[in-house]
């Protein structure tokens, strides 16, 4: 039993929380990586706590330290909390969805049944106290769309969940329909969808999710031009900053673009959903590089990616390609 990852879904994993600040280093070799620990960002903010357990601020940052960083035991309690005292906070709710969808992934085969029916609840419960919720709606329609019927996948709830967004948000409501086109594996529309869903879009996560699932369909000028509208909303957004220089790397195109985002993006927190996408950058750094001509900093960019995950198997294969090359 799995649950697949759908182009909506893939939209609420990018809800990365705060990162820290992002600078764009002149070169490779001026990159200064940060320390990106997760016991180093929740220091700060439970001696805060310590100091005034009611300081719902620092609470809210401390959940979406353990949101970043995919901390599902530390993060869901204190997501529950907050949302008993805050339950009109968009952030919280977002936090609290992203972690129960991660602790699907981190599930044991037979955990996982438990660990959806979870997360369904925590969506249905929210719609429950407001009907008009745009994220609980679309968390309980795309859960119904990639869910397989064994842990409740219904295709009725899914569509009358899509009905529902529609009049509430066009952009989501695109985005749902082209995820159930992918499910009908209905490319042609599912393409048409997603680029409908840009032009409406204003949030740069959202956008560069989209843009995922355009290069996938091989629309690569669209998913560029979702990129770059990511890019003009936020310009540090770290989920935009990783994408656009992986799309970069993979179509061998917009290079100084790809480059200058990965290196913004490696100069800051490299989490994402749970996932620490630092190796995957430098080992997407060094293509770009490659790319260019510029072998001497490849090489180095893919020993990077193998000093931080030394199986990595494509940075392997890339720097043993590059020095056959000569």
């Amino acid at each position: 039993m799995r649950l697949s990852l759908s182009v909506a879904a893939l939209t609420l994993l990018c809800l990365t929380g705060a990162g820290g600040a992002q600078t764009l280093p002149a070169d490779y070799a001026t990159l200064v990586e940060p320390v990106d620990r997760k016991d180093a960002a929740e220091a700060p903010l439970k001696a805060r706590l310590a100091t005034n357990p009611a300081d719902r601020d620092a609470a809210r940052d401390l959940l979406l330290v353990y949101q970043r960083f995919g901390d599902v035991e530390a993060g869901l309690p204190l997501g529950a909390r907050l949302a008993a005292e805050v339950p009109d906070d968009r952030r919280v709710l977002e936090a609290r969805m992203v972690l129960a969808t991660r602790r699907i992934t981190d599930a044991s085969l037979f955990a996982k049944k438990s660990a959806a029916a979870d997360l369904l609840t925590l969506c249905e419960g929210e719609r429950a106290r407001d009907p008009r919720s745009v994220p609980a709606i679309k968390c309980i329609a795309q859960y119904h769309l990639v869910a397989p019927s064994i842990v409740g996948g219904d295709k009725v709830k899914a569509e009358e969940a899509i009905k529902a967004i529609q009049p509430l948000d066009e952009a989501q409501y695109a985005l749902l329909r082209a995820t159930q086109a992918l499910s009908d594996e209905n490319e042609a529309s599912a393409k048409t969808l997603l680029k409908e869903a840009t032009a409406k879009l204003t949030d740069a996560s959202e956008l560069a999710g989209v843009a995922v699932g355009l290069v996938r369909l091989g629309e690569s000028d669209a998913a560029f031009a979702a990129l770059d509208k990511a890019s003009s909303f936020d310009p540090a957004d770290p989920f935009t900053l990783y994408h656009r220089g992986r799309a970069s790397a993979l179509e061998n195109r917009n290079l100084e673009a790809g480059r200058d985002s990965l290196l913004r993006f490696l100069s800051g927190s490299a989490w994402i959903g749970g996932t620490n996408y630092r190796a995957p950058a430098h080992w997407r750094l060094g293509m770009i590089y490659q790319a260019m001509g510029d072998k001497v900093t490849a090489e180095k960019a893919y020993k990077r990616a193998l000093e931080l995950e030394p199986k990595h198997k494509e940075a392997q294969a890339a720097l043993k390609a590059l020095k056959n090359a000569g």
